[in-house]
């Protein structure tokens, strides 16, 4: 399975605006998990806590895989 990343909004009737590839694959079910980008401070705080912990070698990318393999999106 490959997650699919991209930035929505929530239309005025409630539904989230999706990427044309994506709008194509009408009745595929997809596990959805929104987080506000004015809000995204987990990326972040990862951030922090590998500079601590001393990995700063850890990319953004590399930060971002670890956050969605441990809520199991890959």
């Amino acid at each position: 399975m490959e997650a699919k990343r991209f930035i929505s909004k929530v239309l005025p009737d409630g539904h989230l605006s999706l990427p044309e590839d994506t709008a194509k694959d009408v009745g595929k079910v997809f596990e959805v998990i929104l987080i506000p980008l004015e809000e995204a401070e987990v990326y972040s705080y990862a951030e922090t806590q590998a500079k601590e912990k001393g990995f700063s070698k850890l990319t953004e990318e590399d930060i971002e895989r670890i956050i969605h393999e441990s809520r199991g999106i890959r």
